[in-house]
């Protein structure tokens, strides 16, 4: 029942990854798409949500807690256990980073409607930032990447995502009241960004291609089990959060590897083959693993 709920969602999905691989249509439209879902589409769900919805009281250090220490964990340990390998820090990046946006808003949003990504707010905030930050502290030379760190502080800040969600915080604390063209706008755009995210998501991965099959394996298991996992021991266990904060924590955790990822550690030349394989295996991989989690969620 929870895998038919969702099968709209890898549907669309798939169509995008058909569109892009019979180019059907004109063979810049999956950039084109994804440019626009992530600089306009997106950011305006997240304004309207967050200038409807602010942050609720049950939205605490304890909630960041939760999804950030396992994150932060995993990431040194994977890091510490290949100390000697200078792709160390590409293994933790990608057996931790979530594809929060192009696919955790949209299951978010199908399963617990819209009124659930206020408690997703401030995790998809400082997801990259978070992120990143460590990636670069893992580099050979540690801290001496100061420059990208700051370069990776700035570019989280300045992302259009990070910025309406501040936006549309400061107009609801603000009390502004917007015209009604102005959120009419806003509901039009928001409508769009949830197919269109997906639809970006399959065309890329029309472009990847699964190499280090092993390897890759074993990050995808970590991302899309033990990583959920801890989130919902300490989520449930130890901060005692309420199922509706501790069920969006558990999603946003079971996404798959972030594209963005990919970006990153290409740019930086440390085994982008690796991170490619494991978007692409853990997005299809996810047509299982999230409706589980959804069903253990469910018997909480």
């Amino acid at each position: 029942m929870l895998f038919v709920l969702l099968l709209p969602l890898f549907l669309l999905s798939a169509l995008g990854f058909v569109l892009a691989k019979t180019r059907w249509l004109s063979a810049g439209w999956p950039a084109g798409v994804n440019e626009l879902t992530a600089k306009v589409l997106i950011p305006a769900l997240l304004f309207s949500g967050a200038y409807k919805n602010g942050l609720p009281a049950a939205v605490s250090w304890q909630a960041l807690c939760a999804f950030y220490l396992p994150l932060a964990a995993l990431f040194g340990l994977i890091a510490y256990a290949f100390k000697r390998d200078e792709h160390s820090g590409t293994r933790a990046l990608a057996a931790t980073y979530s594809n929060t946006a192009f696919v955790g808003i949209p299951v978010l949003v199908q399963m617990r409607g819209p009124e659930s990504l206020q408690y997703a707010f401030p995790v998809i905030a400082f997801h990259s930032l978070v992120a990143f930050t460590l990636y670069y502290l893992a580099a050979p030379g540690g801290a001496g990447g100061g420059r990208q760190i700051a370069r990776s502080v700035a570019s989280a800040a300045r992302h259009p995502i990070v910025t309406s969600l501040m936006l549309g915080l400061a107009c609801k604390l603000a009390g502004i009241e917007l015209p009604a063209p102005a959120t009419q706008i806003l509901a039009m755009l928001s409508s769009a960004a949830l197919p269109c995210a997906l639809l970006a998501l399959g065309a890329s991965l029309a472009n990847l291609h699964l190499q280090s099959r092993a390897e890759a394996l074993l990050v995808v298991v970590v991302k899309l089990l033990l990583f959920p996992a801890l989130v919902l021991g300490l989520a449930v266990y130890v901060f005692r959060l309420p199922l509706a904060v501790a069920s969006v924590l558990v999603m946003l955790a079971s996404c798959p590897v972030g594209v963005n990822a990919y970006a990153v550690v290409q740019g930086n030349g440390k085994n982008p083959a690796l991170v490619s394989s494991s978007i692409l295996l853990s997005s299809v991989a996810c047509m299982a693993s999230m409706p589980l989690w959804l069903w253990v969620l469910s018997r909480l």
